[in-house]
C-alpha cells in the first residue's frame, strides 16, 4: 500500500528540518510501527523484526528491514557525507529521490522498488526490499551475462526519460518538474565537480594509479580534450531535456535472474538524455576492460550496442505511438508525414547517442582519475589494474578527441572498443 503522505503533483517540502533526528535501529522501529501500512507490511511488532544496515554509498544511512509477514527498505539522509562527517550536507537529498521514485514508478512500473512512504521531516524514505538482488557491479564480477540488463537499461532510460520529456508529457508538467528538480543543487553541484570539472586539471581530490600519470597530464593540459569538455559542460547545463536519474552506473542497477531495478535516484535532475545513457554504457566500457578473460571482454562491450538499440527502439517507438498530453511535435501536424518524422527522429537520436558517448568518455575518466574510483578493477593484481586502467583511460581520451566519431567507437563497429 502507498503512503498518502504526498502525491506526484504536490512536491514535496524541501528543508523542512525542524524535527529531524538520525535514526538508529530502534528509532527506526518505532517510526515504521507508527505507520498502520508499513506495520501490516511487516508483519508481527517491533520485537519481531530484523534491521540490518546495509551503507554502502557515501551520502545516506540504508537499512533492509524483515518481518514475519514481508520486507522493505528505509534510507534516511545525513547532514553531512556518510564517509567523511567533515563534509557537511544539506538533507533534501531523500526528498529529491522520493520524487524521482513516484515520477519513475508512474511511468517505468516493476524497473524500480516500490514508493511505500516519505517523511520530509526526518528525510525518511521506504520503499521495497530488493530481496535476494545484488547491484550490477557484483553480478557483472560474478561473471552474469550484461546482455539482458543492458537490453533492459536501455529500455528503461528511454521509457523514463521519454515521458518526462517535451515529446512525452504537456510544457505544463514540464514546468512542475522543472521547478522542482532545479532545487536539487547541492548533489548536482557534486556531479558539475567530480565528473565535469576535476578530472581536467589538478585539484586535492583527484588520485590515480601511477600508470596513468602520463595520460592524466594529457588530461590537465589537451587543449583539444579541454574543447569537448566545456562542450559537454554546455550540454548538461543547458539542454533541458528531460528528467534523468543522474547517476546511472552499475552500482545504482540491482539485478536478479537477469532481472534489474534501478536504485539511488538522488542526483536527479532536468538534462541531457545522453547523460544517463552515457554514465550507464561507461560502467559497462570499465567492466569489460577489467574482465578476466578476452571473451568476457568482448561479451561486455557487445552489450553497449544491445543498450544502445534498445534504447533507440523503445525511444522511436514511445515517440511514434504516444498519445498522451504534449506540446511538442503534436500527432495532427506529423500524421501522415512519415519522411519527415523520420529524419526529425534521425537528427534528435543522433544527438542524444553523440552526448551519450562524451559522457560516457568523462565518467570513465571520472572513475579512473577523480574522487569516487570504480571498484571493477579491485580484484587484478596492481600491476594489471594499472596496464587495464591505462587502456580504458586511453579509450576515453580517443573518444574526447573525436566526439564526432565517438558514438560509433562506443557503440558500434568501428575502430576502438569493437575492433
Amino acid at each position: 500500500m502507498a503512503s498518502r503522505v504526498c502525491h506526484p503533483a504536490e512536491p514535496f517540502p524541501v528543508n523542512a528540518s525542524a524535527h529531524y533526528r538520525q535514526l538508529d535501529p530502534a528509532g527506526l522501529a518505532n517510526q515504521l510501527a507508527a505507520l498502520p501500512f508499513l506495520r501490516d507490511r511487516l508483519g508481527g511488532n517491533p520485537p519481531d523484526w530484523t534491521i540490518r544496515e546495509v551503507s554502502d554509498g557515501n551520502l545516506n544511512t540504508v537499512w533492509l528491514v524483515h518481518g514475519p509477514a514481508g520486507s522493505l527498505c528505509a534510507k534516511q539522509s545525513l547532514p553531512h557525507v556518510r564517509v567523511d562527517p567533515s563534509w557537511k550536507m544539506p538533507l533534501d537529498r531523500t526528498t529529491f529521490e522520493a520524487a524521482w521514485l513516484r515520477e519513475t514508478e508512474a511511468v517505468a512500473p516493476g524497473m524500480v522498488p516500490p514508493f511505500l512512504h516519505f517523511d520530509p521531516h526526518l528525510y525518511l524514505l521506504v520503499t521495497g526490499c530488493l530481496d535476494d538482488y545484488v547491484t550490477l557491479t557484483e553480478a557483472l564480477a560474478r561473471g552474469e551475462n550484461p546482455a539482458p540488463i543492458a537490453r533492459e537499461i536501455g529500455f528503461f532510460i528511454a521509457q523514463n526519460t521519454f515521458h518526462h520529456s517535451f515529446r512525452g508529457t504537456s510544457f505544463e508538467n514540464m514546468a512542475r518538474l522543472e521547478g522542482f528538480f532545479s532545487g536539487n543543487t547541492t548533489l548536482t553541484r557534486i556531479t558539475v565537480d567530480l565528473v565535469l570539472t576535476d578530472p581536467y586539471h589538478a585539484h586535492p581530490r583527484n588520485h590515480f594509479h601511477p600508470a596513468l600519470t602520463t595520460l592524466v597530464e594529457r588530461l590537465h593540459t589537451d587543449g583539444l580534450i579541454h574543447g569537448a569538455v566545456c562542450h559537454l559542460q554546455e550540454r548538461f547545463f543547458t539542454t533541458r531535456q528531460a528528467l534523468l536519474h543522474g547517476d546511472l552506473h552499475s552500482g545504482s542497477v540491482m539485478v536478479r535472474n537477469g532481472k534489474s531495478s534501478v536504485i539511488d535516484g538522488e542526483f536527479s535532475l532536468i538534462g541531457p538524455i545522453g547523460f544517463d545513457l552515457g554514465m550507464f554504457a561507461a560502467s559497462l566500457v570499465l567492466a569489460g576492460f577489467a574482465a578476466a578473460s578476452e571473451e568476457r571482454r568482448q561479451e561486455l562491450h557487445n552489450s553497449l550496442a544491445l543498450l544502445h538499440d534498445s534504447f533507440l527502439k523503445t525511444y522511436c517507438h514511445e515517440w511514434m505511438n504516444h498519445e498522451g498530453a504534449h506540446d511538442l511535435s503534436p500527432s495532427f501536424l506529423m500524421r501522415d508525414k512519415l519522411e519527415i518524422l523520420s529524419q526529425q527522429q534521425k537528427r534528435e537520436c543522433a544527438a542524444i547517442v553523440e552526448d551519450a558517448a562524451g559522457f560516457a568518455a568523462m565518467e570513465i575518466v571520472r572513475r579512473l582519475t577523480g574522487y569516487a574510483h570504480t571498484p571493477h578493477f579491485e580484484t587484478l593484481s596492481q600491476e594489471a589494474s594499472g596496464d587495464r586502467q591505462h587502456d580504458a583511460l586511453c579509450f576515453a581520451i580517443d573518444l574526447l578527441s573525436d566526439l564526432s566519431n565517438a558514438a560509433g567507437k562506443l557503440f558500434g563497429t568501428g575502430s576502438g572498443l569493437h575492433s
